[in-house]
C-alpha cells in the first residue's frame, strides 16, 4: 500500500473516532431538591393507631446524619425508638415494652438530619404526626433560646411543655411534650393541645431523663403561663416571576413583593434565656505540690462569701506553718510554707475545711485531709577532675524582681517577685524622673495588692512620654524565705495620652439599676470598663486602649457590679458562722422566689476606638431585640436555598 493511502487511511479514522465520542454527557441539572415523602404506614395525621413501627417512603434513597443528637419524639417516650433508614425506606422502630398513651398526640420531629443519599440535599424540619386518639392536636408553640449572659443562640436543648402547673413539675415529672432548639436557638413544639394553660421551660438534659435533677444542667424558663391559639395576620412576602429558573442553575431570580394573609399559631415568639446555676456542690479538683515549699488546691466552683480553712495535723498550732495566698473567688488557695519542719519533710499533711451542701441542701462544714508529696529530684554527678576557674565568682542565691516596661500615664507601676514579699525596706527604693539627660528623685506612694501577696503598686504622677527609673538597693526587698534582692534598677517609660481614644456613650432610656458595661471582643468577652447610668444617660470612659468592643446594659438588681446568674432551686435557710457552727435563719422574700438571670440589653453593633479619637454613641434601647441581636452576631452557619 502507498504511503498516500495510508496517510488518507488513518485521517478517516481519526475522524470516525472523534465523531463517536463528541464529550462526556453532563447528566442535566444538579439535583437540588430533598426528598419528598410519597407513602406511610400509618397515613399522616392519623388517628387512632396501635402499631409497634412507623415506615416513611420517600421517592429517592435517603440517609440519616447525626439522628441519635437531633431526632426527638414528642411526647418523650424511655426508650427512645431506634431509626433505621435503608433505600428509600425509613422506619421508625418503638421497643416492645413500650405502650402509647392513648388519646395523644405524637409527634416525629426529625430536625436536619434527613437527608437524600447522593447529593445531601437536606429535607429540612421534617416532621411526622399521628394520633393514637379520635383527633389530633393542632397547635403550636415556638421562640428562641438564648445564653442569658452573651445572647448566643442555645443550640440543642430541650424545650419541655407542662401542662402540670405546679412548683415540682420540672423536677419531679416528665413534660407533656417538647422540641429541640436548632443553631440558632430557635423551637417549634407541634401539636400542642388547645384551649389548656403551659408553663415552658429548656433543659439540657445530660441523663436523657427529662427531669431537671442535676446541677451540671443548663436551664431556663418562660415567666408565667401560656395559652396556645392562633390568628391571622398579614405577613410581608415575595413571589418569583421568572418562569426560567426551573430549567437552568444559571437563571437570574426575579422577585416581587406582596403581602399574604397567614394563620400564624401562638405564641410564636417565646424568649427564654438560658444558665447554669451556681454550683454549690462544692470538692476539690486538683492537690498538687510542685515545689517543696509550695503547694496549690484548687475548687470546683467559687467561693466569694467563704474561705476555705487549713491546718496541719500533728503540727505545733501556736506555730504559723503557712502563708495562704485565695484567688479572686476563693476557688483556688495556693499554700506557700514558711515552717522548715514542715516543708523539710518529702509527705506534708494538710486539713482543708470547707463549705458543702448536705443531702437536706443544708449548709454544713466538710475537712479533707490531703497528703502533699515532694521528691527532691536527683542531681547529675559532677565530673570528675573538673576545676574550678581561677576567679571564677561564686553565685549567691537572691530574689528576682521584675517591673513593666511602660506604664499608663494615669495609671500606676509594679514591682513583683515569684514568691511572697514580706521584709521591704522603703527608704531603699527609690524613684527617678529622667529630666533632659539627668534622672532626678521624685516622691511616689506605694500600696499592697490584697489578692496578690508577690506584688507591690507604686503610685507616682506620671509625664506622658517621659522616662523613669526605680532602683533597689541590696536587700531593699525580701520574701517570706529571707531570700533577698540583689542591687538593681528598672527603667521603664509613661505612654502617651493620644495613644488612647475616648468614649461617650448617650442612653436613650435609663433601665433602673443599669450598669453599662465596655466588653473586649474575643471567643471570651471580658469587663474592660464599667459604671452605673446616671439620670441623664450620659456616660463617659476615658483612656481606652484601641480596638474592637462591646457594649452591654447588666440590669444589676443587686449593686454588686456585676452580671449574675438566676436561681431554680431553694436553699434550706442554714448557714455556717465564723467559728464553723451551723446556724439557721428565715428565708427573705428572695430567697424564697426563682429568680430569672440579670437582664442585659446589647448594643447592636461594634465600637471601633481609635487612638487620640473621641467615640459618642447613641445607645437606643429599642434598637434591640435578643433575636436581631443574636442574628447579627451570631450567624447560621446553613446555606440559604431558593
Amino acid at each position: 500500500m502507498k504511503l498516500q493511502h495510508i496517510i488518507i487511511l488513518l485521517f478517516h479514522l481519526a475522524l470516525v473516532l472523534c465523531c463517536a465520542n463528541p464529550g462526556t454527557p453532563t447528566g442535566g441539572p444538579r439535583d437540588r431538591k430533598p426528598p419528598v415523602l410519597v407513602k406511610s404506614t400509618p397515613a399522616p395525621f392519623a388517628t387512632g393507631f396501635s402499631g409497634k413501627m412507623v415506615t416513611l417512603t420517600f421517592d429517592e434513597n435517603i440517609q440519616l446524619k447525626d439522628h441519635d443528637k437531633k431526632f426527638v419524639i414528642s411526647p418523650p417516650m424511655l426508650p427512645a425508638p431506634k431509626l433505621d433508614a435503608h433505600g428509600p425506606l425509613l422506619r421508625v422502630r418503638f421497643d416492645n415494652d413500650t405502650i402509647l398513651m392513648p388519646g395523644t398526640t405524637y409527634t416525629l420531629d426529625f430536625a436536619d438530619c434527613l437527608r437524600d443519599l447522593n447529593e445531601g440535599n437536606v429535607f429540612d424540619n421534617f416532621t411526622f404526626t399521628f394520633s393514637t386518639g379520635e383527633s389530633t392536636d393542632t397547635m403550636m408553640v415556638s421562640g428562641n433560646v438564648f445564653d442569658a449572659e452573651t445572647l448566643k443562640p442555645t443550640q440543642g436543648i430541650y424545650v419541655l411543655l407542662y401542662s402540670n402547673l405546679s412548683d415540682t413539675a420540672f423536677t419531679t415529672t416528665t413534660p407533656i411534650r417538647i422540641a429541640k432548639t436548632d443553631e440558632m436557638g430557635r423551637f417549634a413544639i407541634k401539636n400542642v393541645a388547645a384551649d389548656k394553660k403551659y408553663h415552658v421551660f429548656a433543659l439540657d438534659d445530660k441523663n436523657r431523663n427529662f427531669i431537671y435533677d442535676q446541677p451540671g444542667e443548663i436551664i431556663a424558663w418562660y415567666e408565667g403561663e401560656i395559652t396556645p391559639g392562633y390568628e391571622i395576620r398579614q405577613i410581608n412576602d415575595s413571589v418569583r416571576v421568572d418562569s426560567l429558573w426551573e430549567s437552568t442553575d444559571t437563571a437570574e431570580w426575579v422577585f416581587e413583593p406582596i403581602v399574604r394573609d397567614t394563620l400564624v399559631y401562638t405564641p410564636d415568639s417565646l424568649v427564654l434565656f438560658s444558665f447554669l446555676e451556681k454550683k454549690y456542690d462544692q470538692y476539690i479538683t486538683t492537690d498538687e505540690r510542685k515545689s517543696r515549699k509550695n503547694m496549690r488546691v484548687i475548687f470546683n466552683s467559687p467561693m466569694p462569701d467563704t474561705r476555705p480553712k487549713f491546718a496541719f495535723p500533728g503540727q505545733d498550732p501556736s506555730v504559723e506553718h503557712a502563708l495562704i495566698e485565695y484567688s479572686y473567688k476563693n476557688d483556688t488557695c495556693t499554700i506557700w510554707l514558711t515552717d522548715s519542719l514542715v516543708y523539710k519533710g518529702d509527705s506534708v499533711i494538710m486539713a482543708i475545711t470547707y463549705p458543702v451542701l448536705d443531702s437536706l441542701d443544708c449548709f454544713v462544714s466538710k475537712t479533707d485531709t490531703l497528703d502533699f508529696w515532694f521528691i527532691e529530684p536527683k542531681q547529675k554527678a559532677p565530673k570528675k577532675n573538673k576545676r574550678r576557674k581561677e576567679n571564677e565568682k561564686v553565685v549567691v542565691p537572691s530574689l528576682a524582681l521584675a517591673v513593666p516596661s511602660s506604664v499608663s500615664y494615669f495609671g500606676s507601676t509594679e514591682f513583683k517577685a515569684e514568691t511572697p514579699l514580706e521584709q521591704i525596706n522603703w527608704e531603699a527604693i527609690k524613684l527617678f524622673h529622667k529630666v533632659d539627660t539627668v534622672f532626678e528623685e521624685m516622691k511616689f506612694s506605694w500600696s499592697l495588692d490584697t489578692m496578690n501577696v508577690k506584688r507591690r503598686v507604686i503610685s507616682a504622677k506620671w509625664e506622658q512620654g517621659e522616662e523613669y527609673k526605680l532602683s533597689f538597693d541590696s536587700a531593699a526587698v525580701s520574701d517570706i524565705f529571707g531570700l533577698a534582692c540583689k542591687k538593681q534598677e528598672f527603667k521603664f517609660s509613661a505612654s502617651q495620652q493620644d495613644a488612647y481614644g475616648a468614649l461617650y456613650v448617650v442612653v436613650d432610656s435609663v433601665p433602673a439599676n443599669g450598669l453599662l458595661q465596655v466588653l473586649s471582643v474575643g471567643k471570651s468577652s471580658t469587663v474592660v470598663r464599667q459604671n452605673y447610668i446616671p439620670a441623664n444617660g450620659k456616660l463617659g470612659f476615658r483612656h481606652i486602649k484601641p480596638g474592637e468592643y462591646f457594649l452591654r446594659i447588666v440590669q444589676d438588681d443587686n449593686r454588686n457590679r456585676q452580671w449574675d446568674t438566676g436561681r431554680f432551686s431553694h436553699l434550706k435557710p442554714k448557714y455556717i458562722d465564723e467559728n464553723g457552727v451551723v446556724q439557721e435563719k428565715p428565708l427573705t422574700d428572695d430567697e424564697k422566689r426563682r429568680i430569672l438571670p440579670e437582664n442585659t440589653i446589647y448594643y447592636m453593633g461594634k465600637v471601633d476606638v481609635r487612638a487620640n479619637w473621641d467615640i459618642k454613641i447613641d445607645f437606643k434601647l429599642s434598637d434591640y431585640t435578643p433575636d436581631a441581636y443574636a442574628k447579627k452576631f451570631f450567624k447560621s452557619s446553613k446555606k440559604k436555598t431558593h
